[in-house]
């Protein structure tokens, strides 16, 4: 490492370790392999540079899986999970407050409406977003 840079062999390797890691390797047989001993790795884990160049590798990781996360919380909220219907609402914003779904539940029963939380209603927006999806 010159001047607060990581080297090319660094980031390679560090690279490498990531992913590695994520297909569920351990960090005791990658550093074997690499030759590099696991003292020298988490010391230079430390360094902002190595830190700031991992958020970013873990940035990519997220913005590629995203479609494949909101699939499987979309399939298991179609299924009937509260959890994964409520993740789902809270990642595309749809999630509102208690405040909020008093206040039209109460609009609703004035005016003879139904349920805010009306199961064919949550379909609809599953099926919508999915739709937005496969366009993006």
């Amino acid at each position: 490492m010159r001047n607060g840079q990581l080297t090319t062999n660094q980031i390679e390797q560090m690279t490498e370790i990531h992913q590695r890691q994520f297909k569920g390797e351990t960090l005791t047989s990658i550093c074997k392999d690499l030759g590099i001993d696991r003292k020298t790795f988490y010391r230079r884990r430390q360094l902002p540079q190595w830190q700031e160049f991992e958020k970013e590798l873990n940035d990519k990781l997220l913005e590629n899986s995203y479609h494949e996360i909101m699939n499987t919380v979309v399939l298991k909220a179609k299924q009937g999970s509260h959890p994964h219907a409520k993740l789902y609402l809270e990642a595309t914003g749809r999630l509102k407050s208690s405040r909020e779904l008093r206040e039209e539940e109460e609009k609703r029963r004035t005016s003879g409406g139904t349920s805010p939380l009306d199961i064919s209603e949550l379909r609809r927006m599953v099926e919508e977003d999915k739709k937005l999806r496969l366009i993006k």
